[in-house]
C-alpha cells in the first residue's frame, strides 16, 4: 500500500488528487496497481466540513484537498487507514476492492483543560505549561500504526500538526497577490491587534485573510481570563500570554450558515458594515501528543500534556549517559543548539513518527519527536492506561548555536521514520528499533535490552 499525497505546487495552479495505491506484488515481475481515490467525495465538501473535516485549499475539491500521509493495516490485511494530515481526518480503505469506504474526522483537543495544558510562548525561555481556555488543538497526525487488542483493531497516531504554508517564499504573495500561494499560519498577537492587521502587509499577512476583513477580535466571554474585553484583546495578545502562539486563521471565527464571516465593528458589536472577524476559538496546530483510536477514528486515549510535562521535569534526561537535564533544552529546535523554548509557540516537541512492537505479552509504542529529538517508549498494552517506560535521546551537544556545527557533530537529529524488528527476525536475536533521522541524515539502530 502506498500513500500518494498529491501536494499542490506553491501557487495552487496545480493540485493533484490524493490517493492510496494497492499494489499486488504476488508476481514480482508483473505488479498490478489499483488506485483508491477520493473522487466519490466530490460534491460532499459542505457535509464533510460540517462533520469536522478540513477542506480548505484554494479552489480544491475534496479529492484534491485530501492528502494521504501514512498508512496502517489491520492484522487480517482487509482494512487500511491513511492519515489525511492537513484535513485532520483518516481515510478508511477496503483493501480487497481498493476503495475508500469513509472519511473519519478526528476532532480537536481542549487546551482549556489542565490535562491538555501547553506552553504557548517561546518568549520567556522557560517551560510554562498551563491551560488556555478557548484554545483547541487540531491533531493533524502524521504517522499511524495499528495493533490488535481484545479482538479489535486500534490505531496509534503521532499528532505532529502540519499547516499549509504554500508560497511563503514568494514576496509577491506577501505583497498581496493571493494567486501566488496559501499560508494559514498567523500569530495571535497579529490576528487580534486593535489597529487591525494592515501593518503586517508585505511581511506575514496572508492575502486570503486580508480579503475577509481588516482585523480580528477575541470573544470577551471566552477570553476574559487573559483580559479580553469588547473591542480589545487586552493582555491576551501579550508575548507571555497567547500572543506568540501560531494558529490557523481559517477556523474559529463566527460564520453564517453558508460559511461567510459575520462581521463586527471595532467596538465589538455585530455589524454588517463592520471590518472585524470575531474569534470564539483559536485553533493551534498539532496535539503535542500521541493518540490511540478505534477503527472508526474515535478517541480511546490521548497523552494530553504528558509529553511536554515530562520534557520539563527533573526526571527527563538527555545524552548517551542520560546526564543532561531535558528541562534545560525544553522544546528546543533540532537544527541548532541553544534554542530553549524555541518551538513552544509552534507545535512543541512535534511527535511525528510512530512504530509498534510486540514483545512477550506486551505492546510498546515508539514515538519519535521531530523537534526535541529522541524516541519516547510507552507500554500501550492497556489502551486505556498507557505508561511511559523510557526516553532515548543520545544528542550530546545542546549549546552550539551554529547549525552547521551541530549538524556535523551532534549525531542523530529529527527522527522521521521508525521501524521495529522483533527478536525472531533480528540478526542478533534481540528486538531492534530502526530510526531514520531526516535532519542529520543518519540511521540509528537501537537494541532493546529488557528484563522481566
Amino acid at each position: 500500500l502506498v500513500a500518494n499525497e498529491g501536494e499542490p505546487n506553491d501557487d495552487y495552479s496545480i493540485d493533484p488528487e490524493g490517493s492510496i495505491s494497492v499494489i499486488d506484488v504476488s508476481t514480482p515481475s508483473a505488479p498490478v496497481a489499483r488506485s483508491a481515490g477520493f473522487a466519490a467525495f466530490n460534491g460532499q465538501e459542505k457535509a464533510l466540513r460540517a462533520q469536522g473535516v478540513r477542506i480548505y485549499g484554494p479552489g480544491a475539491s475534496a479529492a484534491q484537498d485530501f492528502e494521504p500521509e501514512y498508512i496502517a493495516v489491520s492484522a487480517d490485511g482487509a482494512t487500511a487507514w491513511a492519515t489525511l494530515q492537513e484535513n485532520n481526518a483518516l481515510a478508511r480503505i477496503d483493501v480487497a476492492t481498493a476503495t475508500v469506504e469513509a472519511i473519519l474526522p478526528l476532532g480537536d483537543k481542549d487546551h482549556g483543560l489542565d490535562a491538555n495544558a501547553l506552553d504557548a510562548s517561546d518568549d520567556d525561555k522557560k517551560a510554562v505549561i498551563q491551560a488556555w481556555p478557548g484554545v483547541r488543538g487540531l491533531y493533524l497526525p502524521d504517522a499511524i500504526a495499528s495493533y490488535t487488542h481484545q479482538g479489535r483493531t486500534l490505531l496509534v497516531t503521532a499528532n505532529e500538526g502540519d499547516a499549509r504554508t504554500w508560497g511563503e517564499g514568494d514576496d509577491a504573495y506577501w505583497d498581496g497577490d493571493a494567486s501566488k500561494g496559501f499560508v494559514e499560519e498567523f500569530r495571535v498577537k497579529h490576528l487580534t491587534n486593535a489597529k487591525g492587521w494592515s501593518g503586517r502587509k508585505g511581511d506575514d499577512l496572508p492575502p486570503q485573510l486580508d480579503a475577509l476583513a481588516d482585523g480580528g477580535l477575541l470573544d470577551p466571554t471566552v477570553f476574559a481570563y487573559c483580559g479580553a474585553v469588547a473591542g480589545s484583546p487586552g493582555q491576551c495578545r501579550d508575548d507571555d500570554q497567547l500572543g506568540r502562539l501560531n494558529i490557523t486563521w481559517t477556523m474559529g471565527y463566527r460564520q453564517d450558515a453558508d460559511g461567510r464571516p459575520i462581521l463586527f465593528d471595532t467596538a465589538g458589536n455585530e455589524n454588517p458594515a463592520g471590518t472585524r472577524l470575531m474569534y470564539d476559538t483559536l485553533y493551534a496546530f498539532g496535539g503535542r501528543s500521541f493518540s490511540i483510536r478505534d477503527e472508526d477514528g474515535k478517541l480511546v486515549w490521548d497523552s494530553g500534556a504528558e509529553i511536554e510535562r515530562f520534557l520539563a521535569s527533573d526526571e527527563c534526561k538527555l545524552g548517551a549517559a542520560r546526564n543532561l537535564p531535558c528541562a534545560d533544552w525544553f522544546n528546543a529546535n533540532h537544527e541548532e543548539g541553544d534554542t530553549l523554548d524555541n518551538r513552544s509557540d509552534n507545535k512543541g516537541p512535534e511527535p511525528e513518527g510512530v512504530a509498534l512492537g510486540r514483545i512477550g505479552d506486551k505492546t510498546f509504542a515508539f514515538v519519535g519527536l521531530e523537534r526535541m529529538g529522541g524516541v519516547l517508549v510507552y507500554d500501550i498494552t492497556d489502551p486505556q492506561a498507557p505508561t511511559r517506560v523510557d526516553y532515548l535521546n543520545p544528542r550530546e551537544d545542546w549549546t552550539t548555536e551554529d547549525p552547521a556545527t551541530v549538524l556535523a557533530n551532534v549525531g542523530d537529529l529529527g527522527p522521521e521514520g521508525l521501524h521495529f524488528i522483533p527478536a525472531k527476525d533480528s540478526p542478533n536475536a534481540k528486538p531492534l528499533l530502526l530510526v531514520g533521522n531526516e535532519v542529520s541524515g543518519t540511521t540509528a539502530v537501537y537494541q532493546l535490552n529488557l528484563s522481566y
